[in-house]
């Protein structure tokens, strides 16, 4: 009888730890953030996993020039999780900002994940400039020169 006492005890104990390691595996938050930059904007995405209701704190932080410290800009997002892995897209205007670099900040408490360094130089827009269609510059050459004979022949008259 006590041999199947503590087997029943046994079991049960086994059963007890499964389910509290069960449990903690499904409280677990996973963060990761990656950004990007193009034209006045940054970029990105988050991807979470945690307990329902979890509160996140997305930030846009700049670093004036190189190796200098990290400060916010005061642009934020906040979200709650669903319980459940979510992806969430977001972007933050940055053409009032003269910055060296951006970084993004997700934090959940004290718990934070960084992202990499966006260099500032990879939000301008790139040096090639726009070519004005030949339907445009036909009309428009034509009249130009045609306002020229106009003036030529009122001054030789």
């Amino acid at each position: 009888m006590l041999s199947l006492c503590v087997r029943i005890g046994i079991v049960a104990a086994c059963c007890l730890l499964i389910s509290n390691a069960a449990l903690a595996a499904s409280s677990t938050t996973s963060m990761t953030i990656a950004g990007s930059c193009a034209g006045d904007t940054v970029s990105g995405r988050v991807d979470v996993r945690a307990p329902r209701g979890t509160l996140f704190t997305l930030r846009l932080l700049r670093e004036q020039a190189a190796r200098s410290s990290w400060t916010a800009t005061g642009k934020a997002r906040r979200f709650k999780s669903t319980g459940q892995k979510q992806t969430l897209r977001f972007r933050f205007d940055v053409s009032r900002y003269d910055a060296y670099a951006y970084r993004l900040r997700l934090a959940r408490g004290q718990q934070r994940v960084y992202s990499s360094k966006i260099l500032a130089t990879a939000c301008a827009p790139g040096e090639q400039v726009a070519e004005s269609p030949l339907s445009i510059l036909l009309p428009l050459s034509l009249l130009g020169t045609s306002g020229l004979l106009l003036l030529r022949r009122r001054r030789t008259s």
